[in-house]
């Protein structure tokens, strides 16, 4: 009598711990990496939902996209937080990094930032800065020739005032 007993409580054990490593299977590393911060994970597609703080980032690979859960959105991405899922969206076409879909941080090549826009060229009054790849604003004191900031009539008129009379011999 106790051998059938404890044969049925093995094999309950066993039906018990059957769904637990199916679930496993589920939740495992999937093509792009892991569920590291997934709520709702699968081998197939990745994460689909991310804990609280995190983004959700959905890579795409032809028609197959992949979910992963990220701290911070990368490269060429933003991270927009909603009330049900925190997602990264792509930046807009010209950008190489962005804040929001309005404002660039750093441009592809080619182009220029300029007050977080990504132009193929600096406006008027401004000069491209190659090492920054950033429209700047002209300073005409940077002029070559140029020592005091102040116009040549204003200069005159300061070397007049300061001639003082001679005393006399």
């Amino acid at each position: 009598m106790r051998a059938p007993l404890c044969l049925l409580l093995l094999l309950a054990h066993a039906v018990d711990m059957l769904p637990a490593s199916r679930r496993k299977k589920q939740v495992g590393t999937g093509p792009g990496g892991n569920c590291t911060g997934c709520v709702i994970c699968s081998e197939e597609n990745g994460c689909s939902t991310c804990q609280q703080r995190l983004f959700l980032f959905i890579r795409r690979e032809g028609i197959r996209q992949y979910g992963k859960c990220v701290h911070d959105c990368p490269s060429g991405y933003f991270g927009v937080r909603g009330q049900e899922v925190n997602r990264c969206k792509k930046c807009g076409a010209t950008c190489e990094s962005c804040f929001s879909q309005d404002f660039c941080i750093q441009c592809k090549r080619r182009f220029l930032l300029y007050k977080g826009k990504c132009l193929p060229s600096c406006p008027l009054g401004t000069t491209a800065q190659p090492s920054t790849r950033e429209c700047q604003g002209r300073n005409p004191s940077q002029k070559k020739g140029r020592r005091d900031r102040r116009p040549r009539k204003d200069r005159r008129q300061d070397r007049t005032l300061d001639v003082r009379p001679r005393p006399p011999a």
